[in-house]
């Protein structure tokens, strides 16, 4: 780990490298995003300072200190004893994670308006076959999502990966398909793996994720990252929820002169099979 590194050479270190150690120890949330340019120049020194401090503390570049990071974070999100410091925490009002979670749609409401979030919408309506698959505990939330997005539009299967059923994916090479991916960082790597197959099968990939770092790792453009660290004990999915709810509501609104038939059948099927209380 960095600061099991750090400490095995803080005695050997010039003050130009004690200066980006400091720096990098007080920003290890943001290092996925920063590139040696911007780390030199955040943090005062020069880009070959970067370079001889990770070469020093046994990293390959700054990729190898930032994927070392990831496979930190996919660790500690779960598995780390100390979440419970998090509940230990004094904070100044218990309303504070709900301005972090406000601060996250905020930027949402950014992005529904940007040339990125139409260009997504163009891909999940115009795709004759739509994929969607999440990992382990996002799983529910990806099969959620793609339950309600066969409301609006057909064509829309949940990819089970573990259940090893793959047959629909497979078959979807001879039609203009997507894939959307929900990614959290415990499960970086899956989701990592997953995404670059897709690519290299040619199909189009959007990416919904926590600011972890995925997009590091892989190329498409289609990436929505949300803030999940919001306070909270596990970090947050609610931001990625509602992202995932907007997504449907848009491809609706584009799909407007099949829907009113849509939703007549699928109301008509649930009277039949009187699935509600009525």
């Amino acid at each position: 780990m960095f600061s099991e590194r750090l400490e095995q050479h803080l005695n050997d270190l010039p003050p130009a490298e004690r200066t980006l150690a400091a720096y990098i120890q007080a920003n290890l949330d943001d290092i996925a995003f920063e590139s040696g340019d911007s780390l030199a120049r955040k943090s005062g020194v020069s880009p070959n300072t970067v370079s001889r401090f990770l070469r020093r503390l046994g990293y390959v570049g700054l990729k190898g200190l930032k994927e070392e990071l990831r496979d930190q974070v996919r660790v500690q999100s779960l598995l780390n004893p100390t979440l419970i410091e998090r509940v230990d925490q004094e904070v100044s009002s218990q309303a504070d994670p709900v301005g972090c979670e406000i601060e996250a749609l905020l930027e949402l409401s950014k992005l529904l308006d940007s040339p990125r979030w139409t260009a997504i919408l163009d891909i999940v309506q115009g795709a004759e076959k739509v994929f969607v698959c999440g990992f382990q505990t996002v799983s529910g939330l990806a099969e959620d999502f793609a339950n309600r997005l066969a409301l609006v539009r057909p064509g829309v299967e949940f990819l089970n990966l573990y259940g090893g059923v793959l047959g629909p994916w497979i078959d979807s090479n001879k039609a203009r398909s997507c894939l959307i991916l929900v990614d959290i960082a415990p499960y970086a790597e899956a989701g990592i793996t997953f995404a670059r197959e897709c690519l290299r099968n040619d199909g189009e990939l959007v990416v919904f994720a926590d600011e972890y770092g995925i997009a590091q790792h892989v190329t498409t453009p289609h990436i929505v990252t949300m803030q999940t660290k919001t306070g909270l004990i596990l970090e947050s999915t609610g931001g990625l929820t509602t992202a995932l709810n907007f997504l449907v509501h848009g491809v609706a609104t584009r799909r407007k002169g099949e829907l009113k038939e849509r939703m007549h059948s699928y109301q008509e099927r649930v009277k039949a099979l009187r699935l509600y209380r009525t």
